[in-house]
């Protein structure tokens, strides 16, 4: 566990005139400050562009230190050791003259103990100063920090109002883990928001942490906070699948690690599109009882030069503090089917590659990855090596007993028998239909006895099958170069041997 204060005084002690702090938890950024320059028995001071520059814990500004050339210089000026906190700065720094006045100031702070931190979402620092400055980012709060802010705003609450905690140890694990991934003011805020309901912090406010993550996930736009509700049970089919991954199941608990075990990296679920790739992700979840990540890696790629970098680091960090998590890439050939080439985006598909391989081959944290592709041509060769996923499924089309498995979990879940259903013949007229298309017959059939005023049939369902084309009759031929690729380089998730 990082210790985020200890961390910045080893970096204050660094004697670098600089350090930029990367976060956008500003108060928790100047509390970790607060608390390294008391440790370090330093005095620290605060500028902003509305208030000047201020002794930590004092309301008066000194008195030539309102503007920052004011400020820089009363800084200079103390000759005594020291740390200073300038939170606007970030926005003078494309000024040259700014940038000349925090040279000078580098060469005044480089003989003592004196830091000048800048602090901001996104710092970017000029090369002339870049080696002169110390970075940090500001890491997401830890299990300890947030059982620690829990306990604080409760406490905060009870000195004005009553405030009941209905929560055993176990149920405050439960809260303390729907919280990470959040950052500092993030999480204060859904607590706040949850006790402030009701005054009342129960296994009930768990849903409503959730439901902020997700809110604050989406507006962030390259990661999705995903609901599960599907099982593995409700997986029609994909027996060699389930198998494998049921021996895992417990694989990313800290007895498993204090077993030996390595956590399991994640699988790659090659197959034919409609045959329930993005569905088994979701189940694992489910079962496995982890929150779920859906990275958009559309949504990476930003106009401006280097946001798509930033954006795929911001969405591996949370998913890492969100750990142990499933992430889940839909349709993962879509966002790399440029990494081939340098010339398609100027490099920035294949940078954005390589970060990811990278991170695939080196991870640490408990975050098991399902990546599903629908055409395996278009996938960098680099992604298929042994190390990236622990194993490539391929999800073929559903055999008849599958198809039977398929029916049965689609007319149960819509209130009906199957044993109501010939489903052998149903299995019969399927041949070639993917688990969606079977879904979607279903569907049809009820539209069709709601419109006739009758009940669902075996006998309305086949006419339903025998009206559709399925996508294995649409585009036989790119199935069939999916299944030649997969025979021999893929295991089948489905019951049988190896596709």
């Amino acid at each position: 566990m990082i210790d985020a204060r200890r961390e910045i005084e080893l970096l204050v002690r660094s004697r670098l005139p600089f350090l930029a702090v990367h976060g956008a938890d500003e108060e928790r950024i100047e509390q970790l400050l607060t608390g390294a320059a008391r440790s370090l028995d330093m005095p620290f001071y605060v500028w902003t562009l509305t208030r000047g520059l201020l002794r930590a814990g004092s309301l008066r500004a000194l008195q030539r230190g309102k503007t920052l050339d004011e400020a820089l210089e009363a800084a200079v000026r103390m000759q005594s050791e020291a740390l200073f906190l300038f939170k606007d700065l970030q926005r003078w720094l494309d000024d040259p003259a700014t940038v000349r006045r925090l040279l000078d100031v580098g060469r005044h702070f480089g003989s003592d103990r004196r830091t000048l931190v800048l602090a901001g979402p996104d710092i970017d620092l000029p090369p002339t100063l870049r080696h002169l400055c110390a970075t940090w980012r500001l890491p997401r709060p830890s299990a300890d920090d947030l059982h620690a802010l829990a306990r604080r705003v409760v406490q905060d609450f009870s000195l004005s109002v009553p405030v009941q905690v209905a929560l055993d140890d176990e149920g405050f694990e439960r809260l303390v883990d729907s919280l990470k991934g959040m950052t500092w003011t993030e999480a204060e805020h859904a607590l706040r928001r949850c006790v402030a309901d009701d005054l009342v912090l129960s296994g009930d406010d768990v849903a409503g942490v959730l439901e902020a993550k997700r809110r604050v996930l989406h507006e962030g736009g390259v990661l999705e906070y995903v609901p599960v509700e599907e099982s593995l049970g409700q997986v029609g089919g994909l027996e060699n699948l389930k198998r494998w991954l049921m021996l895992r199941r417990d694989a990313l608990t800290d007895e498993a690690r204090a077993f030996g075990l390595p956590p399991p990296k994640g699988v790659l679920l090659l197959g034919v599109q409609g045959c329930g790739k993005s569905l088994v992700a979701k189940a694992i979840a489910h079962d496995w009882g982890l929150p779920l990540l859906r990275l958009e890696a559309g949504r990476i790629y930003d106009k401006y030069i280097g946001e798509s970098d930033k954006n795929l680091e911001e969405a591996l960090s949370t998913a890492e503090h969100m750990a142990p998590c499933v992430l889940m890439i839909d349709e993962i050939e879509k966002a790399f089917a440029y990494a081939g080439s340098v010339d398609a985006d100027g490099g920035l598909s294949r940078r954005i590659f390589g970060r990811l391989l990278g991170w695939l081959q080196d991870r640490d944290a408990p975050v098991f990855l399902v990546a599903t592709c629908n055409d395996v041509s278009q996938l960098p060769p680099e992604l298929m090596r042994k190390g990236r996923f622990d194993e490539i499924f391929f999800v073929d089309l559903p055999r008849p007993e599958e198809r039977r498995m398929i029916f049965t979990v689609h007319l149960e879940r819509r209130d009906r028998d199957p044993a109501a259903f010939d489903l052998g013949a149903l299995a019969g007229a399927s041949a070639d239909f993917s688990g969606a298309e079977i879904e979607q017959a279903v569907v049809a059939g009820l539209y069709a006895a709601f419109a006739a005023g009758s009940e669902l049939t075996t006998e309305v369902l086949l006419q339903e099958l025998a009206a559709t084309r399925p996508l294995a009759v649409t585009r036989r031929e790119s199935i069939e170069a999916l299944r030649s690729w997969a025979d021999g380089r893929a295991v089948s998730a489905g019951a049988g041997d190896e596709a």
